[in-house]
């Protein structure tokens, strides 16, 4: 490929419109070329293929091109113009004729070969050969079998002639070294362009140390031992036919229907799962050697990347400004007045509290019969009007809300007196979302406390929880 990249750049550089050339790249290939409407039409053929043979099919294939791609970058996506496209290039290929001969000596199953792998009629060639059509991997090739009964038959020559594949069969029971020779330099002198395959037959009839001494007494090392009547031998065969044309393996029937499904999955959205398909699809192409998707699909991947990556990065952005915010500072400064607590019994309602309008109000809401969800220390009203608020500057002034001489004395149980209400409450204020710290809990727990005039309960811890986790959040 680099020498025909040499050949064909100065034709690219300044494109010769019309004209058909041609030059050998190789010992074993020559190329033809053509350019038209600013694209170069290219044929790699075997060195068996001459101008005037050419020029025809590539010309057809020009028109056919034009016909199907008025915009000829179209050609490269997978649709059914381009799978048209494909089986007219089979077509061409079949037109060309290209040539499959099996010699061999007589007697070693040249014709029981020739109908074993043919895939058609069979036509009469003079009266000395007949020909048919194999067909490997939807290619044609020309099959001719060799049917005079004489190994050295001066029409042997026009036998091979324009052959593109030589098949030797011979018997590896039973062979002459001089006939098989005899018919290696034929191969040589009449087809020295073309491949050759050799193969022996009735491989099941001797041992490896006569396999051994037949390949030594031939000094050929690349001899295919087959059977023909073993089973599976006829596309054992045809493998061998292609592997020695090096012939490309033909994508999966069911290359395309991967291909639409993977840009559906692109489509609904599931890029990861493209970006997959789209992979498993390279490695088809690479394992096929079939190089016509594998750009697109290259590309496509680099797009879902890109996209992948720019929706991972917009995520971290979302995600940074989530961060906590230290609320601001609530500090109280005015006296607050507050009664004892009436006991269970009574039903006295309490005076209302006053609060300066530029702090925040501390209310208690007037009851029948007091709970722990009446020991609101704020109103909701008065939330609206927190300005610098600062949880570790949280203050109740205690001392001037009752009197050191006045307050009752806090009796608890042994099982209360063993609970740690700080660590308690931090760990309500903690699981609904926010922080405080253990000693302004311990803080807060005392002020309760003296606040109540009783011993806590759970309530109250989960009520003044909510009430601090409330304000934190304004």
């Amino acid at each position: 490929m680099n020498n025909v990249r040499t050949v064909i750049q100065s034709f690219l550089d300044m494109p010769t419109m019309g004209k058909i050339f041609h030059r050998p790249v190789s010992e074993n290939f020559q190329i033809f070329h053509k350019s038209e409407k600013n694209v170069l039409f290219l044929f790699i053929t075997d060195l068996v293929d001459s101008l005037e043979y050419i020029s025809p099919i590539l010309d057809n294939t020009i028109i056919k091109f034009n016909e199907l791609f008025p915009n000829p970058t179209d050609v490269s996506n997978p649709d059914d113009k381009k799978r048209e496209f494909v089986d007219f290039l089979r077509e061409q290929q079949h037109q060309m004729h290209s040539k499959i001969v099996i010699i061999g000596p007589t007697s070693s199953g040249k014709s029981y070969l020739f109908n074993m792998i043919k895939s058609d009629q069979v036509r009469q060639i003079m009266n000395f050969a007949k020909a048919s059509v194999i067909t490997i991997d939807n290619l044609k090739f020309d099959l001719w079998d060799f049917e005079l009964k004489d190994n050295f038959s001066l029409l042997w020559s026009k036998f091979i002639q324009g052959s593109d594949l030589v098949v030797l069969l011979f018997d590896l029971s039973s062979y002459h070294i001089r006939v098989i020779e005899h018919f290696l330099n034929l191969q040589k002198q009449e087809s020295k362009f073309s491949k050759l395959l050799i193969l022996g037959n009735n491989r099941d009839k001797i041992n490896k140390k006569d396999l051994k001494i037949v390949k030594n007494a031939l000094n050929i090392s690349d001899i295919e031992e087959i059977s023909l009547v073993e089973k599976g031998v006829r596309e054992k065969i045809k493998l061998l036919i292609a592997r020695t044309l090096n012939l490309k393996k033909l994508l999966p029937h069911h290359f395309i229907e991967l291909f639409n499904e993977a840009e559906s999955v692109e489509n609904g959205g599931n890029l990861i799962l493209a970006i997959a398909k789209y992979k498993e699809l390279i490695k088809i192409s690479n394992n096929y050697q079939d190089f016509t998707y594998i750009s697109t699909l290259k590309a496509k991947v680099e797009k879902i990347q890109e996209e992948i990556d720019e929706q991972s990065e917009l995520r971290k952005q979302i995600e940074s400004k989530k961060k906590f915010e230290m609320p601001g500072k609530i500090q109280f400064t005015q006296r607050v007045q507050v009664q004892p607590l009436p006991s269970s019994k009574s039903q006295i309602k309490p005076p209302p509290i006053e609060v300066p309008k530029a702090t925040i109000k501390a209310s208690r809401t007037p009851v029948v019969k007091q709970e722990t969800e009446d020991l609101l220390l704020f109103s909701e009203s008065d939330a609206s009007e927190t300005v610098d608020i600062d949880k570790e500057d949280i203050t109740l002034h205690i001392d001037e809300v009752i009197p050191e001489e006045k307050r009752p004395t806090l009796e608890q149980s042994e099982s209360e007196s063993k609970k740690n209400y700080p660590k308690m409450l931090q760990e309500m204020i903690e699981l609904s979302g926010s922080t405080l710290s253990i000693n302004l809990c311990s803080q807060l727990i005392t002020e309760l406390q003296k606040t109540l005039a009783r011993p806590l309960t759970d309530e109250d811890l989960e009520a003044a929880a909510n009430f601090f986790v409330k304000h934190d959040s304004l």
